[in-house]
């Protein structure tokens, strides 16, 4: 849009209030421009664009967040930034950061809905991960909280692939890593294996496309799969779990997972004739992740609510 174009499109008082300035009165008016090395002319010939500039300047200054932005059509969500070339003005406009938290927002959201917490999993955290566990891993335990405090979408790394028996923190501490994420608004996906293909099935068995679950699945910034391996495994399921972890491995983006079983021992028990995806599977999961073994006593057995133990002790 041509300077004379823009400068027709704005208020009268606008205008008025900002005619024939000083390249010094519009560097008060606009701290942008310092240290833009323009001519009087120059400013002379970019007026209108500096009144438009001001005027969105004023509109941003009082900014209460993208819903309630004050500019107009394709204004929103919009940020000009001024620059000199060849000795004139030149505007570059970006989305503003109130978009960008809008955006980042709604995509929390978005995956939010795939989630499968129940409100006590919502209460595991770091602060209350057994002391005797986060002692007897540090490595592990360190591991899992740097990178759920540091992990930014769209970066490269590696997940967290945690076995051990049942009752040992597991899925506590995968829990944790979670809580974390979503404190910080890391998008994540957190589900239980068999919840996983359970939904897909009843999806199937409704006639409903699954499309859009498994690119969820697949490309979210953070999942989180619980008691993988212990889930009804066959050939469907396999395939979809592939997919999944394929296309994870492939971007590079971190997948955490909680099972029984180590690595190498996963889906062991099945028929011979799925082990062309098994071993890729496996194969891919191994790459993918750092892996801790978290071995010990079963906690839920050392503090299990014991009801007139003292009678018992005397028959």
């Amino acid at each position: 849009m041509s300077f004379e174009r823009l400068g027709s499109l704005l208020p009268d008082e606008w205008q008025r209030s900002t005619a024939h300035k000083t390249l010094s009165e519009w560097r008060e008016i606009l701290p942008q421009l310092q240290g833009l090395h323009l001519s009087e002319d120059a400013v002379r010939r970019a007026e209108p664009l500096l009144v438009h500039l001001r005027r969105q300047s004023e509109i941003c200054g009082h900014c209460q967040g993208y819903a309630n932005c004050g500019k107009t059509g394709d204004e929103r969500g919009m940020a000009d930034q001024v620059q000199e070339y060849g000795g004139e003005l030149v505007v570059q406009t970006s989305y503003c950061e109130p978009f960008q938290k809008h955006q980042e927002q709604a995509r929390f959201q978005h995956y939010q809905v795939y989630s499968s917490q129940s409100p006590y999993e919502r209460t595991l955290t770091f602060a209350n991960f057994p002391a005797q566990q986060r002692q007897s891993r540090p490595q592990l335990f360190q591991v899992a909280r740097q990178l759920s405090d540091q992990y930014e979408p769209g970066a490269e790394s590696k997940g967290l692939y945690i076995f051990g028996p049942a009752g040992t923190g597991k899925t506590h501490l995968l829990q944790a890593m979670v809580h974390r994420f979503e404190e910080r608004q890391v998008p994540c996906i957190m589900i239980r294996a068999e919840a996983l293909f359970d939904r897909l099935r009843n999806m199937i068995g409704e006639g409903a496309e699954i499309e859009p679950v498994l690119h969820a699945f697949s490309t979210v910034p953070v999942l989180a799969i619980d008691e993988i391996g212990q889930e009804r495994a066959n050939e469907f399921t396999l395939e979809k779990l592939f997919r999944i972890i394929n296309q994870r491995f492939s971007a590079r983006v971190p997948t955490l997972f909680a099972s029984n079983y180590a690595p190498p021992e996963l889906y062991s028990r099945l028929p011979v004739d799925l082990l062309s995806i098994i071993d890729p599977l496996k194969s891919r999961l191994i790459g993918m992740s750092r892996v801790g073994d978290l071995s010990g006593d079963d906690h839920r057995l050392a503090t299990m609510d014991l009801l007139d133990t003292d009678r018992r002790r005397h028959t």
